[in-house]
């Protein structure tokens, strides 16, 4: 059952999420990837985000795959361990794709996901994360505000 604060908590985690990209876009300029964050100032906020974010997946079973993968890939520096990296958070942005599929009354989200590849094409990995992140954002904004308001 979902209480005030666990959706408070839920909410403030996909809005930091949300806002993440534009803060480091207008902060940093047009960066490669949002793991080049990692080389900036602005590094705190790519480590907290993404640690808030994969706490908040590791509660839900369906997204412990993903948690995992978020963590390891803020642990390997795209500085320091580039490959890694970068296997990571592809695995991370793939494995994001089942859980997605596997709830049936929001599977739509799927293909709206699966968007990204069009701004990976066009406009480069960043906004390709920057649309993925946005798309799961409103998947579990719309799953908590569901449930909560079925619930109460």
């Amino acid at each position: 059952m979902i209480n005030n604060f666990e959706l408070i908590k839920r909410l403030f985690t996909s809005v930091i999420a949300v806002l993440q990209p534009f803060i480091i876009y207008f902060s940093c300029g047009d960066l490669l990837s949002l793991s080049q964050a990692w080389n900036t100032p602005l590094q705190p906020l790519f480590i907290f985000t993404n640690a808030l974010v994969s706490y908040f997946f590791f509660e839900l079973p369906k997204w412990r795959i993903p948690a995992v993968f978020l963590l390891l890939l803020t642990v390997f520096s795209v500085e320091s361990y580039g490959s890694i990296h970068n296997i990571l958070a592809i695995l991370f942005f793939i494995s994001c794709s089942f859980p997605l599929w596997s709830i049936k009354r929001y599977r739509f989200y799927l293909p709206i996901y699966l968007l990204s590849i069009i701004f990976l094409i066009f406009d480069g990995l960043y906004w390709m994360e920057t649309w993925a992140i946005i798309t799961l954002c409103f998947y579990h904004v719309h799953v908590i505000l569901h449930t909560y308001f079925l619930r109460h």
